[in-house]
């Protein structure tokens, strides 16, 4: 017999930190649990595709200037950032 989704989330959340450290839950509902983890699952393909564009920008010859400008931070921000190609 597989685990409900709230099993699931009943057993993680008794094993986080390995027990150290404050209760994981305190007056948190499903609902905004579910929303926090939908949040960061946009985030990382929202991430995801800057990652991507910013790589064909540079493919095209644009300056970390530009894309720094695009991403709002300075050009060094952004050379660190991105300088490292994506892998596809």
């Amino acid at each position: 017999m597989s685990e409900t989704e709230d099993e699931q989330l009943a057993t993680w959340l008794e094993t986080v930190n390995d027990g150290e450290g404050p209760a994981p839950v305190g007056s948190m509902s499903r609902e905004v649990f579910d929303a926090i983890a939908k949040a960061v699952d946009n985030r990382d393909e929202s991430q995801r595709e800057i990652d991507l564009l910013v790589a064909e920008a540079r493919e095209q010859g644009a300056s970390w200037a530009l894309i720094g400008a695009a991403l709002g931070t300075s050009r060094q921000g952004a050379h660190k950032r991105y300088r490292e190609p994506v892998a596809a």
